[in-house]
């Protein structure tokens, strides 16, 4: 009797810690999501137009930041090519590229293209995809060179991209002076004569700022269907309104959401903390980079 009265009171007691165990999560878990400046509600909702109308901009850049912007786990092996180290004290690096080398995804070696907008004289990216065996086709209208072959490999272009055919005048140290541009359906056509009708392995596109004129412009396209990987700056600033954030923020999820562009990388620019005066704690630039997931474990001829 007295060994039935014990083991009824040990049950008793595992009940009791498990009653407790229970209540301290549920206090725990509401206090963590409750937290609404730094940490928005983890909903499918919360991420759309609808859902972030009421959102600080702390917390908008701190979902950028957050795990949720990337699904790191949908490539399973990637690499940074390029990037140079441009602190001395904090030793952090910039200019490199994740790129993913899942089957279907990865360069070929020697039989690979990139695009790659933005050089501003920091040719580490393309020379890195060069000794992969890459054709890269290089774009800055900013610097002060005439079109020429790197090397046999990286073929550099004075123009740059946007979201029309034409000039612009955004030279700010030289006003006076158009650039030309094209937008990346325009110069994919023009390069043809080049590289015939391959798709592009990778593009990377670096143009402090610009990126939110061109993007809208390759979505309506169709552009994306040609390209297996996308790597982006993206850029905020004290200028940038709640409405331009907000835009801007639901424009990127809507790569993966409606275009099938899945986000596998981002880091932030380390460089960039405090940019934005409203979000003095939060990083407003980082790389980000997608794939197409329709290339994603198609075997390569």
């Amino acid at each position: 009797m007295f060994r039935i009265q014990h083991f009824a009171l040990r049950i008793v007691r595992f009940l009791l810690a498990l009653a407790v165990l229970s209540l301290f999560l549920t206090l725990y878990e509401l206090a963590y999501f409750s937290h609404e400046d730094n940490r928005p509600v983890n909903t499918e909702a919360s991420t759309t137009s609808d859902g972030m109308d009421s959102w600080s901009v702390s917390q908008m850049m701190a979902f950028l930041d957050s795990s949720r912007m990337t699904n790191r786990s949908s490539c399973n092996v990637f690499y940074e090519f390029g990037g140079v180290v441009i602190n001395d004290t904090y030793r952090y690096k910039d200019g490199q590229k994740s790129v993913c080398l899942d089957e279907g995804l990865k360069p070929a070696v020697n039989d690979c293209l990139v695009y790659s907008f933005g050089i501003d004289n920091e040719w580490s990216f393309d020379d890195d995809m060069a000794k992969l065996g890459c054709d890269i086709f290089s774009f800055d209208p900013s610097m002060e060179e005439d079109d020429h072959n790197r090397s046999p490999k990286i073929h550099f272009f004075r123009m740059g991209i946007w979201n029309r055919d034409g000039q612009i005048f955004l030279d700010k140290k030289r006003p006076e002076v158009a650039w030309k541009v094209l937008t990346l359906s325009s110069v994919y056509e023009r390069l043809k004569v080049f590289h015939g009708q391959r798709i592009i392995d990778y593009v990377k596109i670096d143009i402090e700022g610009d990126e939110w004129t061109i993007l809208p412009q390759i979505i309506q396209s169709g552009i994306l269907n040609s390209i297996k990987q996308l790597a982006m700056e993206i850029h905020f600033d004290g200028d940038d309104s709640v409405d331009d954030i907000r835009q801007r923020i639901n424009l990127l999820l809507s790569l993966e959401r409606e275009h099938g562009m899945i986000p596998f990388d981002y880091k932030n620019n380390l460089n960039s903390k405090g940019f934005v005066p409203a979000a003095p704690n939060n990083y407003a630039c980082a790389e980000i980079v997608y794939f197409n997931s329709k290339f994603k474990n198609v075997k390569s001829n």
